[in-house]
């Protein structure tokens, strides 16, 4: 396959197939890919206006038992290093993010074997009000 011809494609809109889409992964460089990117976003949005917003990332728990192959956060029910997060420790969080211009927490976490629907709906309902 020919790595310029595929580019010139894309920034034409020509639809690429999947085989095309990993090949250009696999051997092009990353600025390359990234210029191909922003010509893209200018075409779609003819105004230039790139908007962004911030926010956080906040873990509930490392706590979890669904052993993804991947994850290096977890910790099993029990061990020393172990941690809910407390409504405290959100609101501190919280009130940093605003300090920082954010307008977004994002919750993530483990899975917990303990903590049930209950538990979310209660802690969604407190850091709402935050």
């Amino acid at each position: 396959m020919d790595t310029q011809k595929l580019l010139d494609r894309a920034l034409r809109l020509d639809n690429l197939n999947a085989e095309e889409g990993l090949f250009l992964f696999e051997k092009v460089s990353t600025s390359d890919l990234m210029f191909v990117a922003n010509e893209l976003r200018k075409k779609h949005v003819p105004n230039n206006k790139v908007t962004w917003i911030i926010d956080r990332n906040a873990n509930t728990t490392n706590v979890c038992n669904a052993n993804c192959k991947f994850c290096n956060f977890f910790r099993i029910p029990g061990h020393k290093e172990a941690y809910i997060t407390t409504i405290e420790e959100y609101t501190k969080k919280i009130n940093e993010t605003i300090r920082y211009g954010g307008e977004q927490l994002l919750l993530q976490g483990g899975h917990h074997p303990d903590l049930g629907l209950d538990f979310y709906c209660n802690l969604f309902r407190q850091i709402k009000t935050k």
